[in-house]
């Protein structure tokens, strides 16, 4: 595993510290000089400052600041080199992130790189998602970009680092800070911002979700509430917990779930479920249509396609390819 730029520093600086203990500690063994004025020594011989000698060398004193000059002139030299390196590569990384970040657009932004946000991120990665992450915590940011992902260290709360991070173009927001007036006022700056993006709040008080929604949240989730819920279906429909799992949560398993929009282009507008023939056309099943804002589930046959229309289907990726391109809608996940 490669060092990290962080731990290649702190190992740089570990060295130029230890060979100048060193130094001073030959000093004080051969001239017998007291702490400082070894010290002293150490520095303007590696440095070659050429101050002049602290006190007169002895024989044995100047074969040691030759033996000194020798070896340490190249650990400084190596040193210092790989220091600039990594300065120059952080500074390059940080200026060619933010280059990647301000040519977004239509991805997905998320705060917070906790437990709740890491799991989103881990979503957005596997169905290959575009999203940029917002992470006040220098310590977190600097980890989730050693994990090769695209940050903005500072406060998402701030209008000015929901600018950077693209929020006119987005197309949603996941606010998952554990702190609910965070994520309140969050919501708040990016519909102020942004009025046609999704906006989804966690959180951890159920007297939050109303407040939220009034800022702008258009689906708020409770982390406490789901785990409740969905600990009560495991124990009274547990296969119906094992089959949502699997298909909702399992890594390269053939059947998924996919929520595809039918544009006003689509060959579908107009078109009764039965008519369209998806089944036969794709292999996919319709199991919901938001239409209008309402969600129809086990829709009829008799159900009129309207542009605009939120089609939740279930397929494999492969049948759910076709189902994309036979109606020319677009994938939420894509």
């Amino acid at each position: 595993m490669k060092e990290t730029l962080g731990k290649r520093f702190t190992i740089d600086l570990l060295r130029l510290t230890g060979f100048v203990l060193f130094g001073a500690l030959g000093f004080m063994v051969v001239e017998g000089w007291d702490f400082l004025d070894a010290l002293f020594m150490t520095v303007i011989t590696l440095t070659t400052v050429g101050y002049g000698e602290t006190n007169p060398l002895s024989t044995h004193g100047r074969i040691y600041t030759i033996f000194l000059i020798l070896v340490g002139a190249g650990v400084v030299l190596y040193v210092l080199s790989d220091m600039v390196e990594i300065f120059l590569r952080l500074n390059i990384g940080a200026r060619r992130m933010k280059q990647k970040i301000a040519k977004m657009s239509g991805h997905h932004i998320v705060c917070g790189y906790g437990r709740s946000g890491q799991e989103v991120i881990d979503h957005f990665l596997l169905n290959g998602i575009s999203f940029v992450l917002i992470e006040i915590d220098p310590e977190k940011a600097k980890q989730a970009m050693e994990n090769g992902l695209l940050v903005l260290c500072g406060d998402a709360s701030s209008d000015d680092i929901l600018m950077q991070a693209q929020i006119e173009k987005a197309s949603g927001i996941v606010c998952a800070l554990p702190d609910d007036s965070a994520n309140t006022f969050i919501a708040l700056s990016a519909r102020g911002l942004n009025e046609k993006i999704k906006i989804v709040c966690r959180a951890a008080n159920p007297g939050s979700e109303a407040k939220m929604r009034r800022a702008g949240a258009d689906m708020v989730i409770s982390p406490y509430v789901i785990c409740g819920k969905r600990m009560a279906t495991a124990v009274t429909h547990p296969l119906v917990t094992e089959f949502l799992d699997v298909v909702m949560h399992t890594p390269g398993y053939d059947l998924r779930m996919e929520q595809v929009r039918l544009p006003g282009s689509s060959r579908l507008i107009g078109s009764t479920l039965k008519d369209a023939n998806i089944k036969q056309a794709s292999g996919a099943m319709i199991l919901a249509v938001n239409q209008n804002g309402k969600l129809i589930s086990n829709p009829s046959p008799e159900l009129i396609f309207q542009a605009g229309d939120d089609l939740i289907a279930l397929g494999t990726e492969q049948q759910l390819s076709k189902l994309v391109e036979f109606s020319g809608a677009k994938s939420s996940s894509r």
